[in-house]
């Protein structure tokens, strides 16, 4: 860990610090130690599938997550090395819900794991539903210690859950947020989520009740897309563009729960509810998305100038990877829409189609066997499952950059 980002550790979690020092009532006994209780429940992991995983959980708990709940004063002292010796023989104490926490002196350059490659690479050892048990304490833990990431490193996450079949895990994170930490407030990680939806009645091989249980889980998302807590913040120089959609009536993300209403009305025969969400969803779209315009030319043409807003999209096998379950609902919608509405529907298609062709040309020249590849293939050509050494690849790409 460099100085930058160990002094980052270390202040980032001021706001902790200090929220511990208010919760936490008692006195000090000694110079260095104290027997304080504490209202609010500590963060604990319960056994996994392995113990590798274990002992991985239980440093980060003990590494990252307890020291959090130090006051300020005492938790800088556990990191300064004039206290080393003094820590050693006189380690500072403190019982919370009736566990007795020893802290002794901790080298942040040597003792401190890298919060971002432990996280995920405890995530990625998640296999069993016992192990995913653990992923929304994991996430409030490291948000109660004051750990902030980018946008991208919570993509990042979603990737490796999604790709093991977990998806519903992280729409409860989510919608545990002010815990969790996990806001779903760029386009990114909305779509991503909306994508590993869709990829688990794909897996099904479209059963129906699959199919419908994530039609359900679709409109879950974009309703926490309209909760305050999922707002994308912005600063005084970043206000809302003429034409910017917010990110729930964005049709990249509207077009997810239409693929799912449409599937269900076109593999299982669905009338009713389904027909009357295909008939919403698809009229949502037509609406929001103009005729001729490409779907990465629906918001201003400023977002997707940043990576963080709407550039993700320009990256050919991140496009392919999110747009060819679209490509394939909006297909299924059109066969089986009102005339009227599907010649709208199928005019979107032919566009899409046209766009998921350029960026599957690009991927073949840098990245042919990526992610997106593997997904436009099992939709179209009956590929074989796209996702697998997906978790891998994100836990050897992880970011090694400052805690902010």
């Amino acid at each position: 860990m460099s100085r930058k980002s160990a002094l980052g550790a270390l202040s980032a979690s001021n706001g902790a610090f200090e929220s511990a020092t208010r919760r936490i009532a008692g006195s000090t006994q000694r110079t260095f130690s104290c027997s304080t209780r504490r209202n609010a429940s500590i963060a604990h992991f319960t056994p996994t599938s392995s113990k590798q995983l274990d002992d991985l959980l239980s440093m980060i708990r003990h590494k990252i997550i307890l020291p959090s709940y130090l006051p300020t004063e005492q938790r800088k002292k556990i990191f300064s090395p004039k206290y080393e010796k003094k820590l050693q023989s006189d380690p500072i104490i403190i019982e919370i819900d009736g566990e007795i926490l020893k802290f002794r002196y901790q080298n942040l350059f040597t003792d401190v794991p890298q919060t971002r490659r432990s996280v995920v690479t405890a995530v990625s050892q998640f296999e069993t539903p016992a192990d995913f048990a653990n992923l929304r304490p994991l996430l409030e833990g490291v948000a109660g210690a004051g750990r902030k990431f980018p946008h991208s490193y919570y993509a990042k996450i979603l990737r490796v859950v999604g790709a093991k079949g977990y998806v519903y895990e992280m729409i409860e994170c989510a919608r545990g947020v002010a815990r969790t930490g996990y806001r779903l407030d760029s386009s990114e990680k909305a779509n991503e989520l909306l994508h590993f939806v869709q990829m688990k009645a794909v897996n099904s091989e479209w059963d129906e009740a699959q199919t419908a249980k994530a039609l359900r889980w679709a409109e879950m998302v974009l309703e926490l897309l309209q909760e305050e807590a999922h707002q994308p913040r912005r600063r005084k120089h970043d206000p809302v563009l003429e034409g910017e959609l917010p990110l729930y009536r964005d049709p990249i993300a509207l077009l997810a729960p239409l693929h799912l209403a449409a599937v269900l009305v076109a593999k299982h025969g669905a009338e009713g509810e389904a027909a009357e969400k295909l008939t919403k969803y698809a009229r949502d779209v037509v609406r929001l998305w103009p005729e001729g315009r490409k779907l990465t030319e629906v918001q201003p043409k400023e977002l997707y100038e940043e990576h963080d807003k709407m550039g993700y999209l320009l990256e050919p096998n991140k496009f392919v990877t999110l747009a060819a379950p679209l490509l394939y609902g909006l297909e299924t919608a059109a066969g089986v829409a009102e005339p009227e509405l599907a010649k709208e529907l199928q005019s979107r298609r032919d566009i899409l189609a046209a766009e998921v062709r350029e960026a599957r040309t690009a991927v073949a020249q840098k990245n042919p066997e990526g992610r997106g590849e593997g997904v436009y293939r099992q939709l179209f050509e009956n590929g074989e499952p796209a996702y697998g050494k997906q978790v891998k690849e994100e836990v050897e790409d992880t970011a090694e950059g400052r805690e902010e």
